[in-house]
């Protein structure tokens, strides 16, 4: 039986959670096809290089949106086609289930099965993707995205095949912190862009109640300030509740290892605002890989993902004191903070092993191997 060959189209503008989703699980889908991945930005270009050889060829994208550019990545996956013949192919984002979509109708021809990975809730053509894919398999990050309204009146229901695939997240080798780490200074990380429907301003406002029970006890708030007057917001609200020693804005860092090892636990109060609610949490599985309990609102992916008081705590969206209740619970319970991360950790290492979510992945699209 011949090599079987999988394209990727991961020709997003900017390089984020889809792009590391993809870089992750690279070197185990080689195991399974020989891949030719189509890259557009430069990022996401050099951290794929490093795989480049027989098994990995990378073919650069036009950038951009214009009719033009349009034209171009179409006659290149035209050209790819015809070299390869690819058993299969998935798309990574927005613009490349699009391209295919348009290959389609443009008559160009289209491999089968093809999968579409829906990694957000802002899938404003996926209307068209649907019509001209229908036997598509159509892939999300949690069940979250199938939940969401818009996309179920649009025809995203069974009987379209629909798989619910966990990101790949790289964890590593986790060297944990000693566990009397949680003596003074004791702090809580919130790992999120400054932007509304992230939940900050919840948390600052939670952050009342905690620091009248443990006064020595820090928010440490990691993240850009991608919403600069929403950043401004949170920083007057901070000075409005007198938190400005209890509450820090670190910014944002790229390796969060350190965090996690260091801290007592994450919270995520992220919201159901658009574009959230978030598909799945990347940083909830980093946490437990560092075996760090998770408390979040109960809503979009980590209603999917955390079990309540087993490996973290899930609160009513939105409802404040009831997040510093939780939080207060936890910091109050070292035993019981390392338990749920004990939890969390098993989980960590069995249900999002990059390896095992490639070998599911490429049975879906390829089917099993020779």
């Amino acid at each position: 039986m011949s090599e079987r060959v999988l394209f990727i189209l991961s020709n997003m503008r900017e390089t984020g959670g889809a792009e590391q989703s993809i870089a992750t699980l690279i070197p185990h889908l080689m195991e399974h096809a020989r891949l030719r991945v189509f890259v557009e930005n430069d990022r996401h270009h050099d951290e794929l290089r490093r795989h480049e050889g027989p098994r990995l060829t990378l073919t650069r994208m036009p950038k951009g949106n214009s009719p033009r550019a349009i034209w171009s990545a179409l006659q290149t996956l035209r050209r790819c086609w015809r070299e390869d013949a690819p058993d299969a192919v998935l798309t990574n984002g927005h613009k490349g289930s699009f391209l295919l979509a348009f290959a389609g109708l443009a008559g160009f021809p289209t491999p089968a099965p093809v999968g579409i990975f829906l990694r957000d809730f802002n899938y404003y053509l996926l209307w068209l993707v649907l019509r001209v894919l229908p036997r598509a398999l159509y892939l999300a990050p949690s069940a979250a995205v199938f939940e969401d309204a818009r996309y179920r009146r649009w025809g995203l229901v069974a009987p379209r095949r629909l798989l619910a695939l966990p990101n790949a997240v790289r964890l590593g080798t986790i060297s944990r912190a000693d566990e009397t780490h949680a003596e003074p200074p004791l702090f809580v990380a919130a790992c999120a862009r400054l932007a509304r429907w992230k939940g900050l301003h919840l948390l600052i406002r939670a952050w009342v109640q905690i620091g009248a029970a443990f006064p020595a006890a820090e928010l440490r708030i990691f993240g850009d300030d991608v919403e600069p007057d929403y950043a401004a917001e949170l920083r007057a609200l901070v000075q409005e509740l007198g938190l400005e020693k209890a509450v820090r804005f670190c910014g944002y860092q790229s390796d969060l290892a350190p965090v996690f090892s260091e801290a007592a636990l994450l919270v995520v109060p992220s919201l159901s605002l658009r574009p959230g609610p978030e598909t799945f949490s990347r940083i909830i599985i980093e946490a437990w890989a560092h075996a760090k309990p998770v408390v979040a609102f109960a809503t979009g992916g980590p209603r999917f993902l955390i079990e309540d008081g087993v490996d973290g705590r899930l609160i009513p969206e939105g409802d404040v004191d009831a997040l510093a209740r939780a939080l207060i619970e936890l910091l109050g319970d070292p035993a019981r903070r390392r338990e749920m991360g004990r939890r969390g950790e098993e989980r960590a290492r069995t249900q999002f092993d990059p390896a095992t979510i490639a070998a599911r992945l490429a049975q879906e699209l390829l089917g099993p191997a020779a």
